[in-house]
């Protein structure tokens, strides 16, 4: 009897909660209000307008017109950097070791096939030799060396176009991090230095087929000539000889005015020590002829260098500020200033 009694009151508080529960669902209607209606109403907006400059074609077919099989962080990478480009930067292609731990690794860059032959040549430069290979995978074993430890290399693409990510660990379970970080800066070493080689390289054969090289060894010999006057005979063409001076006057004792290539004519002002001194105690009444400009003051440091093709050779004269020949004193230690420099 008892036990129908509780049944029949529990019956009764459930129907309560579920009356009260309906009755709060109302009152949260009062605070949110019903959209279900209005939403069923709804009408789909047309697509919005996109500007011509930034239509979807522009976004969409700038990567997809690469066809080159690049992913996007190697297309990303390779796209123009407006700094680089604005102050003439090339981004470096030297081996950089990068990562810690057993993602320690060597960036390097070149072709596949070349740095797979490098790293064979590197292990044979260590007298140890290599077991096994797959350069499709990108494995590479060793056998052990004098201590007993064989090296596994890793090879990886890296994450822009033209390079690679190698790494070096043990061959077996047994690893030794320090023997392997030992072995990965030597192979930094060993791949910068056939970097440096193949670069000396390419800039000796640039400089010999080009027709501006500078030549060093060169023979230069003052010679005098009629009328006292003096020449500096240089055994190099005028094209050697003209760049030659050039790097002459842009030292400390001389105010280039001008050069006209054409006529193998450099224009500048000689700042030969002993006129300086000599004109030092003028100096008072120089500074009292303020309206006269320096050519006025002291013509006597102005020279023509002028340059005059002999045969296989080049001749080097000095004109005064008149572009008259002279030998004057000041003109024999300009010569000899050149001589000098350019036989250095």
């Amino acid at each position: 009897m008892n036990v129908n009694r509780i049944k029949q009151t529990a019956i009764a508080i459930l129907l309560v909660s579920i009356f009260s529960g309906c009755s709060s669902i109302g009152a949260l209607d009062e605070i949110v209000e019903d959209n279900s209606q209005k939403y069923q109403k709804a009408t789909v907006l047309p697509p919005l307008d996109v500007p011509p400059d930034l239509s979807t074609s522009r976004i969409n077919d700038e990567f997809a017109d690469k066809d080159d099989g690049s992913n996007y962080t190697e297309y990303a990478n390779s796209a123009d950097n407006p700094l680089a480009a604005k102050y003439n930067v090339a981004p470096s292609t030297k081996p950089a070791l990068t990562g810690e731990g057993t993602a320690r690794h060597l960036i390097v860059y070149g072709q596949s096939d070349d740095l797979w032959q490098r790293m064979i040549a590197f292990w044979g430069s260590n007298e140890i030799a290599v077991n096994r290979q797959d350069q499709t995978i990108g494995l590479m074993d060793t056998n052990p060396d004098a201590d007993g430890y064989a090296y596994r290399t890793r090879v990886e693409a890296g994450d822009v176009p033209n390079t690679f990510k190698m790494y070096i660990s043990a061959a077996s379970f047994d690893s030794d991090a320090q023997k392997n970080e030992g072995k990965l800066r030597q192979l930094a070493d060993y791949m910068g230095a056939i970097q440096r080689k193949e670069r000396q390289q390419q800039v000796a054969v640039e400089q010999q087929n080009s027709p501006l090289t500078v030549v060093t060894n060169i023979n230069a010999v003052i010679v005098d000539e009629a009328s006292d006057h003096q020449a500096l005979k240089v055994d190099r063409n005028f094209e050697q000889v003209w760049r030659g001076i050039g790097r002459v006057i842009d030292s400390k004792y001389f105010v280039v005015q001008d050069r006209e290539r054409d006529k193998g004519v450099y224009f500048v002002q000689y700042l030969d020590p002993f006129v300086l001194a000599r004109t030092a105690d003028d100096s008072m009444l120089g500074k009292l002829a303020f309206w006269q400009d320096e050519m006025d003051k002291t013509p006597e440091l102005f020279y023509y260098i002028k340059l005059v093709t002999d045969e296989d050779d080049t001749k080097v004269i000095i004109q005064d500020i008149d572009q008259v020949r002279t030998s004057s004193p000041s003109a024999r230690r300009l010569l000899r200033l050149i001589q000098e420099e350019l036989v250095r």
